[in-house]
């Protein structure tokens, strides 16, 4: 890490795609359009850079001399103009506390730097939310790897609305005009950001930054042709699920060679070959599937590229929870339904008969037609007391980790990952077929009702098993893979 006098001087821009700078004729600090908005105002480091919070100033520019600026609830102004005014002339010295996924916030006796949308700059917020996050154009603000511990702390405190921060989602025309150039790779996933898929692609970007990387998604569900040259321009590479592979080449023109192309399910293989052919997974920059049963069924479809395993993870901490006293509800956290190719492959029906049957309430998180945020799935698990899943096919479901981290009895089929996550504790692996399914599942729930004690025992060792599912044991497959592909 370079010495505080030594690093380069970082515009900020704001999470709504705006930039700070000084209005010449005011001394007023603003936050306006990129393109027009002059590039005269700065955050340098402050004197105390390296003691237990990081330092910095913000600092306007003319023919090259700094001049500080002093930051009010009521506005920002530069030295010269506070004087003009008759207020206190001291620079503001702004705490920098680095956010998840590069996100930075400044602070100053107890409030919070905010963007007000009508493009004033006020150190007034007394929470920081949305408005109050900004994206730096140089790695020394948000460089994960020597934030301090006390830092990382600062972020606990209740002064922090940890949801809006979470549920922001940097876009990448944003993160392309901050200009960023991280220790490593810059990497775009071209995806659906929401639901099981978001959840994977959020803790993507958050893990991956903590390890130098610049980690963004671009939200499939929407047109970005006016934009993309200039996102492709600024990412090393992209990463989409096999479903986002045409979209992607054939419209966005994003070249083969810079595509990481990611197998979330057995499905997916069969739908890309029938579009492009067997021969095309030769063209990508690399390719990765989400569990050892995909590769197996990569490899059965007929597709000659061998892929490289990068297991999903969960964040343990997030979905620890108390273990219940005993059960009385089941949850379901996927689809009731889902048909492809004409097969029914989610028979959510199965889950709810058995749990019915053995006498317990029947709770649904959602679905893909009326989802719930993946950012409310741990207040969810904390509504239930175990979890079915009754799939005949899967790759690597998120569900099955993440109550077995909050400390739920997870029953579920022998298909995608959950036959290791059992073998391992993780759960109790019930039959395939849908009538020994149900019998089997029904006597485990009742068992289990009526043994309160065994119950607990269960539950408190799957949980302690989830502790391996935590993300820190899996993101290297996840560096292996993007190496790989520069």
């Amino acid at each position: 890490m370079n010495e505080p006098s030594h690093l380069p001087r970082t515009r900020l821009f704001t999470a709504f795609g705006t930039v700070l700078y000084v209005e010449p004729f005011t001394g007023e600090l603003r936050h306006g359009p990129i393109e027009s908005s002059p590039a005269n105002a700065f955050l340098e480091p402050g004197k105390s850079s390296q003691g237990k919070s990081r330092q910095g100033q913000l600092i306007y520019t003319v023919d090259s001399t700094p001049e500080p600026i002093v930051c009010y609830p009521h506005a920002c102004l530069t030295v010269s103009q506070s004087q003009l005014q008759d207020r206190a002339t001291d620079p503001t010295p702004l705490e920098l506390i680095t956010l998840e996924r590069g996100l930075l916030t400044l602070k100053s006796s107890g409030l919070f730097l905010s963007a007000i949308p009508d493009g004033q700059i006020r150190l007034i917020a007394p929470v920081c939310s949305t408005w109050e996050l900004f994206l730096a154009t140089e790695d020394w603000c948000t460089d994960a790897l020597a934030i301090s511990n006390e830092s990382k702390e600062a972020v606990s405190e209740l002064n922090f609305n940890r949801k809006s921060i979470k549920s922001y989602i940097v876009h990448p025309t944003i993160r392309a005009a901050a200009n960023r150039n991280p220790k490593a790779a810059k990497l775009l996933i071209y995806g659906y950001s929401r639901w099981s898929h978001g959840r994977v692609y959020y803790d993507l970007c958050r893990n991956l930054h903590d390890l130098g990387y610049v980690v963004d998604i671009l939200d499939w569900q929407i047109d970005h042709n006016e934009y993309i040259a200039e996102i492709v321009k600024y990412y090393d590479l992209f990463m989409s699920a096999l479903d986002g592979i045409g979209t992607l080449v054939d419209i966005y023109r994003v070249p083969y060679d810079k595509i990481i192309a990611l197998s979330h399910h057995e499905l997916d293989i069969r739908m890309l070959i029938e579009q492009k052919g067997v021969e095309v997974f030769e063209k990508f920059a690399n390719y990765g599937v989400v569990s050892e049963f995909v590769y197996c069924a990569s490899l059965m479809r007929g597709v000659p590229r061998v892929p490289m395993v990068a297991s999903l993870g969960i964040d343990y901490s997030e979905f620890h929870a108390d273990v219940p006293e005993r059960l009385t509800t089941v949850g379901y956290g996927s689809s009731m339904s889902a048909k492809t190719y004409g097969i029914e492959w989610k028979r959510g029906e199965l889950a709810e008969a058995a749990a019915r049957e053995a006498g317990l309430a029947f709770k649904v998180a959602g679905s893909t037609g009326s989802q719930i945020s993946f950012h409310d799935m741990p207040d969810f698990y904390r509504t239930v007391d175990a979890l079915l899943t009754s799939s005949i096919s899967e790759a690597a479901q998120l569900p099955v980790m993440e109550a077995a981290a909050a400390g739920r009895l997870v029953i579920g089929t022998p298909v995608g990952h959950f036959p290791l996550k059992a073998y391992h504790g993780g759960g109790i692996i019930a039959p395939i077929e849908a009538e020994k399914f149900k019998s089997f599942t029904v006597a485990t729930l009742r068992y289990y009702k009526e043994n309160p004690a065994a119950y607990v025992d269960k539950c408190c060792s799957i949980q302690e098993a989830s502790k391996k599912f935590d993300w820190k044991y899996s993101i290297g497959e996840w560096v292996d893979l993007i190496k790989e592909s520069l």
